[in-house]
């Protein structure tokens, strides 16, 4: 995987992610850096060739200079690109004779090669000792599990947590794929009726969402528990987290940022195979590796599920109702051939209730809202224009699909002001 290794040092700016994938877009590993890491340890790296990208943060040319000028001793090939702004189609082809031209890169490094890399690390590490994983259902988690058990076979357990507040048929999509068709040992955790009973008369978003990590962090903990020892933990890291953070990842916890904080007196050393990836890159590993398209290209999924998509007091029926919403707002994407385009697009029970009519009758029943929205990277983000007709069948199928739903709405709001959930 890091045979061709290209550094990138970050000096300070918005295009330091952006420069990465471009350069991983022509099949050469590259790794973001702080612009002051120590000589020694951008040796250590044998780059193959150095991009400087951005404005020094501390705004002394003097010292950028000094820098640079540090750079060239080590007589490697440089390349200093615009720190202003960057066009994506002149730097891609910068990019490209950089590479292939100055630093003779072969673009060896593909999906292939890193998976057989990557599991080939993982054994070394793990040896036959016991491997635990988080397993949500979600893209990252679910990559990262197959990934893991391809290089420790049965020295890998995922556990995954059913709290009742998952979209329509995922808990068992999920159980299908990694019990029946990759053989994983597979716990799966029913717990509806204990995380109802927890949020029965919620009506509080924060209180909600403290209530589900807790009662999570329980559970996992007691099937944890009952496994015995367990040496390593997968998480789902990815690179933009590292980048971002401009920290070293520690190989130690006693919390695990996914779940919400693991209780003190559990120490796993991590594997986190994704860590030097970007999202797109972790959906091409699991299309290689043969998890179905429904795995891959899974929407977005908050960690409280519908329970944020429900506002107010959640129970039963209201769950039923976004659920088979949600799953017709999915469908009609995915028919329209959106769902590659669009990055996030889900239902919302909003608790509002109105006046309507059905076989000639008065009814007072619900009003389903559509949120979609176009974003690089949520954090900010567009509402999709989504083809009219393909809201019309939508609102059209939920009306006479859904029971006791007369209304639907749709979101126009884009990020800010508003947030991508509505809770």
């Amino acid at each position: 995987m890091k045979s061709e290794m290209i550094l990138i040092l970050d000096f300070g700016g918005q295009f330091n992610q952006s420069i990465a994938r471009w350069v991983r877009d022509h099949q050469v590993y590259c790794e973001v850096l702080p612009y002051n890491k120590p000589m020694d340890e951008i040796k250590a790296k044998n780059p193959k060739g150095i991009i400087l990208i951005g404005e020094f943060l501390e705004k002394s040319e003097d010292k950028r200079q000094q820098r640079h000028d540090e750079i060239l001793t080590l007589g490697i090939p440089t390349l200093d690109l615009p720190p202003v702004k960057v066009e994506e189609e002149k730097t891609k082809n910068i990019l490209k004779e950089f590479l292939y031209t100055t630093c003779g890169c072969e673009g060896t490094w593909t999906t292939k090669s890193y998976i057989e890399d990557e599991i080939k690390e993982i054994r070394e590490q793990v040896g036959d000792k016991k491997v635990l994983c988080a397993l949500s259902g979600g893209v990252d988690s679910s990559v990262a599990a197959v990934l893991v058990h391809k290089a420790v076979g049965d020295n890998l357990t995922c556990v995954f947590v059913d709290h009742g507040l998952l979209r329509k048929d995922e808990g068992n999509q999920v159980e299908e794929i990694f019990k029946n068709k990759f053989k994983v040992n597979f716990i799966r955790v029913n717990a509806k009726d204990r995380f109802l009973g927890k949020l029965a008369g919620v009506a509080a978003p924060e209180k909600k969402r403290k209530i589900i990590g807790e009662e999570f962090i329980r559970l996992f903990e007691e099937e944890a528990k009952k496994l015995g020892e367990i040496d390593y933990l997968v998480q789902g890291t990815l690179y933009p987290d590292i980048i971002e953070s401009g920290t070293e990842t520690a190989a130690v916890i006693k919390s695990h940022h996914n779940v919400g904080g693991l209780p003190e007196d559990m120490d796993f050393e991590l594997i986190e195979p994704f860590k030097y990836l970007f999202k797109d890159e972790v959906r091409a590993v699991g299309t290689e590796l043969g998890l179905p398209e429904e795995i891959v290209w899974r929407q977005p999924f908050p960690g409280p599920g519908l329970a944020v998509r429900v506002l107010g007091e959640i129970t039963e029926e209201k769950l039923e109702i976004v659920r088979e919403a949600d799953a017709i707002v999915r469908e009609e994407i995915k028919n329209a051939g959106l769902d590659r385009d669009i990055w996030q697009y889900f239902a919302v029970l909003p608790g509002i209730q109105s006046v309507g009519v059905k076989d000639d009758k008065r009814t007072y029943s619900h009003t389903i809202g559509i949120r979609a929205i176009l974003s690089s990277d949520a954090m900010t983000a567009d509402w999709a224009r989504i083809p009219h007709e393909v809201l019309d069948k939508m609102s059209r199928r939920i009306t006479d699909e859904v029971q006791d739903v007369n209304r639907v709405v749709y979101d126009i709001t884009s990020k800010p002001p508003s947030t991508v959930e509505w809770e």
